[in-house]
């Protein structure tokens, strides 16, 4: 999936990044995440409607520890998206 895709892209690995336990990912840099990764993987630079779409999709923002603004699904851990 376009998502995955995203994730696994060697040369956004300093802007949009699996966290190292790979059960969440966290956008590093959220300024080339938006002029960058987005309109290559997802044809638009609107951050808002990227959110909006990946919480449709199950993924929760995590809001406190190591893992502050990072993104979780229950599946992750096998990286379906």
């Amino acid at each position: 999936t376009k998502l995955n895709k995203m994730l696994e892209d060697p040369d956004l690995s300093g802007i949009v990044v699996w966290r190292p336990h790979g059960r969440s990912w966290r956008i590093v840099n959220r300024d080339n995440f938006i002029s960058k990764a987005l309109p290559l993987y997802f044809q638009h630079s609107n951050f808002t409607s990227f959110v909006r779409l990946v919480n449709a999709w199950g993924f929760r923002r995590v809001t406190s520890g190591d893992d502050n603004d990072s993104y979780y699904h229950e599946v992750s851990d096998d990286k379906i998206f």
